[in-house]
């Protein structure tokens, strides 16, 4: 693993005293004067979002210099002015001063030399090394640059985008690969690394590792690799102290974009077994992995800016409980979508005395959208935003003869199906979540099919009833999933029904879903890189109550839909907890140095998805079968040797259990409101901020761990004593 950057005010005073500057040079193409060259969709559009980016987050540096060249600039990226604005650059730049350096667009092997090259808008294939610029040439002009300061971001190994077939499509998702470009990636990672080798300031970051492609995804209007980028130079991956460098930048859009993937994949699936109980067996191939990879040698950092401040009244998403029963964990569920989920939530009960209003207020919830003036976030203005509306109606169903049917809500009023599918009909611009509460009924896939209508963004049913006796244990085990959710990673629809089959007794409970086919990944909870641990008290309310009627459970255990097997590459299931910032539940108890160990003995063999193999062979009950386990992922000829070892790792300390104590339990949201809560009585305002120091310096921590890490920072050993009894009792 690469070192981690280590913090100094130097960087930073540097850039906002003018005693250094930053150039920047951005090149993207999307079109070829080649016509053996694939046109690419983003990258224009990737460097205009990045300029943009750019600009807002170093607004502090009293001296930058941003060049941009894309197909719709006056200076377009042929090779001539990308190499003249590249010797201007590297010529200019003092020692003090950093070089950043993007490039969107294809890369190729030169079949001769096996040299990578980067494609210009004016490259030919028939002749790479003089009409593209290789690798090796861009490197050799870096290297004689007066600055050490030097990160290079590739969005090279482009696949061009995965398209979804219309719904009436017979065929399959179309890859748009050229087999003559041969994938560079290797000889651009061994080429970049030779260079590392020689400066402990350089650093490069790639959308893809070997053997991989740099997806294109029209739902997100960016490349994959860049659209985190973006996203995370403007806020998401600054610091506590609104830093935003390159180390931390790396980390965040590599979470991000296996999360992402990720998700569509498990959408994906479902999609996939909704078709095949309906006969369709057309299914959508997933996608292969996409791991951003960093190369760097020795300790520094690179910083790049500081996070925005910008206006965050803006509200894409909104959400909107009806319950015509009565049932007070509501209350808890709206602090659930305001807080984890970013909604702005509003809640219409049995005590609500304006029940007669309830079709005007659906309807203006749903057709908001054209009318909102809200500013936007910068990240909304260059990203493409994706309203989200989320209607939870929770009550019966009354029928007559003539098949039509109505909601029971409040003071007798009735809610018609069919005034319920003009609305959402409507609400085409918005991405649609639709929940479906409804005990002592039989006629809940009607409504499903009635209400399907499609959007831009996606729809999502989700329909659950219940006998009379049981009419809260849906609401309730919804409460308790979204509760337990690392806010992280959070939760796509799609998940959420994975776990919603698992919990809930289908004696008690019948669950039917639908989700349209889109390649729009549906959130109920949007993942958050770095929680605001003070403002969920959701997590603390009725906790106590909710876990006698239900046991605790954790996410890391969602039933997952089988992959559909189709002619596509298809490396080790990822699922996103595995790149969790916390230590994964385990069954056996080891610490987060036996770990840390296993997980790097795993990567001489397996490279990025050690992590990910690790965490899924976790869940035994001995060290015996854990390595067995682990051995099986491994060549034939390496499996003894690796036993060998990982029995030395083991052995170091006799730590096996067959569960965890009480002390010993995963981190979650929970636990860590619960550990800020505590702090911040005792020490004040410091309380997030250790606790956020010690999360990102210890990427495996169990909550014992996190605990006396915490007590070491307490200097009263009083105040300290007081702190362990609140955690632990």
């Amino acid at each position: 693993m690469s070192p981690l950057g280590i913090g100094s005010s130097d960087s930073t005073y540097i850039f906002t005293t003018g005693e250094a500057k930053l150039w920047i040079l951005l090149v993207g193409i999307n079109e070829y004067q080649d016509v053996s060259l694939p046109n690419l969709r983003y990258p224009a559009g990737d460097c205009e979002a990045l300029g943009d980016a750019l600009a807002k987050v170093t607004q502090r540096f009293l001296r930058k210099e941003v060049i941009i060249h894309h197909d719709f600039m006056e200076d377009t990226p042929t090779l001539k002015t990308v190499c003249r604005s590249l010797e201007r650059i590297v010529s200019k730049a003092k020692p003090t001063d950093s070089i950043f350096l993007y490039f969107s667009g294809h890369g190729m092997l030169e079949p001769d030399t096996q040299d990578v090259v980067l494609c210009l808008s004016d490259t030919r294939q028939e002749n790479l090394p003089d009409t593209g610029l290789p690798v090796q040439k861009l490197l050799q002009i870096l290297e004689t640059s007066r600055t050490n300061q030097q990160l290079v971001c590739l969005d090279t190994c482009h696949s061009g985008d995965m398209k979804m077939p219309q719904i009436n499509n017979a065929s399959f998702r179309e890859l748009n690969i050229t087999e003559t470009l041969l994938n560079p990636a290797t000889n651009l990672v061994n080429a970049l690394r030779k260079r590392a080798s020689r400066s402990k300031g350089f650093c490069a970051l790639l959308s893809c590792d070997q053997g991989q492609q740099s997806w294109e995804f029209p739902e997100l209007g960016h490349g994959a690799f860049t659209y985190y980028l973006v996203r995370g130079l403007l806020g998401e991956a600054a610091d506590s102290h609104g830093v935003i460098e390159a180390d931390g930048l790396y980390k965040y859009v590599y979470r991000q974009t296996l999360q992402y993937i990720d998700k569509l994949n498990h959408q994906l699936r479902l999609i996939n077994k909704q078709k095949l109980n309906r006969g369709d067996r057309k299914l959508y191939p997933e996608y292969p992995l996409q791991t951003p990879k960093r190369i760097v040698e020795g300790v520094g950092e690179f910083i790049l800016g500081f996070k925005y401040d910008a206006d965050e009244s803006h509200q894409q998403r909104r959400a909107l409980v009806i319950d015509g029963l009565s049932n007070k964990i509501n209350t808890d569920l709206i602090d659930i979508f305001a807080h984890a989920g970013d909604f702005q939530a509003e809640c219409w009960h049995q005590q609500s005395k304006s029940w007669s209003d309830i079709e005007i207020r659906i309807k203006g919830f749903l057709d908001r959208d054209s009318k909102s003036t809200i500013k936007s976030p910068p990240y909304l203005e260059l990203i493409k935003p994706t309203p989200t509306c989320l209607l939870y109606l929770r009550g019966y169903i009354e029928e007559n003869e003539n098949g039509e049917a109505w909601f029971i809500l409040g003071n007798g009023v009735l809610l018609s199906r069919s005034y319920l599918k003009q609305q959402l009909q409507r609400a085409t611009k918005t991405q649609q979540i639709i929940i479906l509460d409804c005990p002592n009924t039989n006629s809940l896939k009607k409504w499903i099919e009635y209400c399907q209508c499609g959007t831009e963004y996606g729809q999502c049913i989700i329909a659950a009833t219940s006998t009379i006796d049981k009419s809260e244990l849906f609401c309730q085990t919804l409460h308790n999933i979204l509760a337990s959710v690392n806010v992280q990673v959070g939760l796509s629809v799609s998940k959420l029904i994975a776990e919603l089959q698992k919990r809930l007794p289908k004696q008690d409970v019948r669950l039917d879903f639908w989700i349209s086919e889109t390649q729009t990944i549906i959130d109920i909870l949007p993942s958050k890189n770095y929680p605001n641990f003070s403002q969920r008290p959701y997590l603390q309310r009725n906790q106590q109550e909710q876990q006698k009627k239900f046991p605790s459970h954790h996410l890391d255990d969602v039933t997952e839909i089988p992959s559909t097997t189709l002619p596509l590459p298809s490396p080790i299931p990822v699922t996103s907890e595995a790149i969790e910032t916390v230590k994964p539940q385990l069954n056996l108890l080891l610490s987060s140095e036996q770990l840390t160990e296993l997980e790097n003995l795993l990567k001489q063999s397996l490279g990025i998805v050690a992590p990910i193999v690790l965490k899924k062979a976790l869940k035994v009950n001995n060290g015996t079968e854990l390595i067995r386990t682990l051995a099986n992922y491994l060549p034939h000829k390496e499996q003894e040797k690796f036993k060998e070892q990982a029995l030395f790792i083991l052995n170091k300390k006799s730590s096996f259990s067959l569960s965890r104590s009480a002390n010993e339990q995963t981190i979650n949201a929970a636990f860590l409101g619960k550990c800020e809560r505590e702090l911040t009585n005792l020490i004040g305002s410091d309380a997030r901020l250790n606790i956020q120091h010690i999360l990102e310096s210890h990427t495996q921590i169990t909550s014992k761990e996190l605990v006396d890490k915490l007590i070491a920072k307490i200097p009263d050993p009083q105040l300290a004593l007081k702190f362990k009894q609140r955690i632990w009792g």
